[in-house]
């Protein structure tokens, strides 16, 4: 059995990945990548083009870093954090940037806040985890923790 807080944190990763496929298919749009190439981000990853970095439209910036895509909202500071290595799983889960996209959202504002500190939200995750409703679908030592979406109902 799910507690309430567990069932907030539930909605906000499904937002979460709802916002990352979105920004990414936005991205795709903008620079005509093909999602379902194999690294279909190499030109933008470059920094001699300095398309690494920018506007994505007159609402969102993003610039690339690592094995990520970040996106911030030029009104509103919404903040997220997409892995872009993960076999098109754009809404893999780290603990760091999925706290700030809730925080930095606005229609989360119920969730951050109950989930109020980043101790108890670790500490839910980790209950997730437990409970197999978030999952690592790599191979160790890599991880790409998702929503398991076959073993849990909302």
């Amino acid at each position: 059995m799910k507690t309430s807080e567990e069932e907030l944190l539930i909605e906000a990763i499904i937002l979460f990945e709802e916002k990352a496929s979105e920004m990414i298919n936005l991205l795709a749009e903008k620079f005509q990548l093909d999602l379902s190439r194999h690294n279909p981000f190499s030109k933008l990853l470059l920094r001699q083009n300095n398309l690494w970095k920018g506007n994505l439209n007159e609402e969102w910036i993003y610039w690339f870093h690592g094995d990520a895509c970040d996106f911030e909202n030029i009104k509103t500071k919404q903040y997220i954090h997409v892995k872009i290595n993960r076999a098109s799983n754009y809404g893999a889960i780290d603990n760091f940037y999925l706290f700030k996209f809730i925080r930095t959202s606005d229609s989360l504002r119920n969730v951050s806040e109950i989930i109020n500190s980043e101790s108890m939200f670790n500490e839910i995750l980790s209950n997730l985890e437990k409970n197999k409703i978030v999952v690592n679908i790599d191979k160790w030592p890599l991880q790409t923790r998702v929503l398991n979406k076959t073993t849990f109902i909302t």
